[in-house]
């Protein structure tokens, strides 16, 4: 069977007893059919543009949901129907311009933090001019286009943040500070720098969203007397969603918070032992013509987690985020079942 997620009730169907009734304690969803009437004169327009009225009259949605986290999203055949691999070209001029970039010149253009400035090999960091928390700071690459990547590179960006953390700890004491990674490449994922950069931030108090994953993973611990990352990843596992990297289990999730999202969970102590992982993913999703993305690392008990989303592409004016996703259940065009099989 061609598996794709709008047949998600025939791959399921196709599951072992266990796998299945794994997969129903951690979703649940359910497969409805959008109709509508197209008039004459629209369907010479819908027939060049979709294949045939009838893909357009009746649409098959899947609405899936995790029970635990509450995370949810919404598959539509008519939106996904397209391969994975669709490139578009890329602005190359306003990427790889200099001339009024700050960071090109981070040590007399940008501020330093109160410790003064972690140096990596090839990259530098600088204090957030306007911070989100009282630890706010900017890992700076020597490389100015963020879409040129090397795997030595990104070992030390992370490297890096590693070791700005701990000088925030120096000056913390006793006090624990929970880390934070965030890489927002490009204008769509909400960076306002064209040059490669990732934010960091060392918070007192746990972020409202990492806390929900704390006290899911506790609960359900308390509750099946097992592991909530090992069960998810042996849900996507059974699927043909998960695979092993090194060290590292790789979903590409079924719940996605928006386009191609993929979750990392690793056991590393720290995030430069995941480089090869990350850099693999990165240079998959670019070979894919994906333009900007946003990866974001933290940790959850004991595990590393990485969590990677395409948005969409630079010449796009609408956005891709509207209240569907703000408020209630996250809109996806694009197929983990296809995303699978490049990655």
């Amino acid at each position: 069977m061609k598996h794709e997620i709008t047949e998600l009730d025939k791959i399921v169907g196709l599951l072992s007893r266990d796998a299945c009734e794994l997969f129903n304690r951690f979703y649940s969803f359910e497969i409805s059919t959008g109709r509508l009437a197209i008039p004459r004169g629209m369907e010479d327009w819908v027939k060049k543009r979709f294949g045939s009225v009838e893909r357009v009259e009746k649409q098959r949605i899947v609405s899936i949901k995790n029970k635990f986290t509450c995370e949810h999203s919404l598959f539509n055949k008519l939106r996904i129907d397209r391969p994975v691999e669709a490139k578009s070209t890329i602005a190359q001029d306003e990427l790889i311009e200099k001339e009024k970039c700050l960071f090109c010149n981070p040590e007399k253009q940008t501020p330093a933090d109160v410790f003064g400035r972690v140096k990596g090999k090839y990259c530098i960091t600088a204090s957030n001019i306007a911070k989100y928390d009282s630890f706010h700071s900017l890992i700076i690459f020597n490389e100015h286009n963020p879409l040129k990547i090397k795997r030595e590179w990104i070992e030390d960006y992370l490297r890096t943040g590693e070791c700005w953390f701990e000088e925030v700890s120096k000056c913390e004491g006793e006090k624990k500070m929970q880390k934070f990674f965030m890489w927002n490449c490009l204008w769509r994922s909400g960076a306002s720098i064209i040059h490669g950069h990732i934010q960091l931030t060392a918070s007192r108090m746990r972020y409202g969203k990492l806390e929900v994953w704390d006290k899911v993973a506790a609960n359900y611990k308390i509750k099946f007397n097992t592991d909530y990352f090992e069960d998810l990843y042996k849900v996507h596992e059974s699927l043909g969603l998960a695979k092993v990297n090194k060290a590292e289990r790789v979903l590409v999730y079924l719940t996605p918070v928006k386009e191609k999202e993929i979750i990392v969970v690793s056991g590393a102590r720290k995030s430069d032992e995941m480089a090869d992982t990350i850099y693999e993913l990165l240079k998959k999703y670019l070979d894919m013509g994906v333009q900007s993305f946003n990866l974001a690392i933290f940790q959850l008990e004991e595990y590393h987690i990485v969590r990677l989303v395409d948005r969409g592409s630079l010449a796009d004016r609408n956005s891709d985020i509207g209240a569907m996703e703000l408020y209630t259940a996250s809109v996806i065009s694009s197929d983990p079942f296809k995303l699978i099989k490049v990655i």
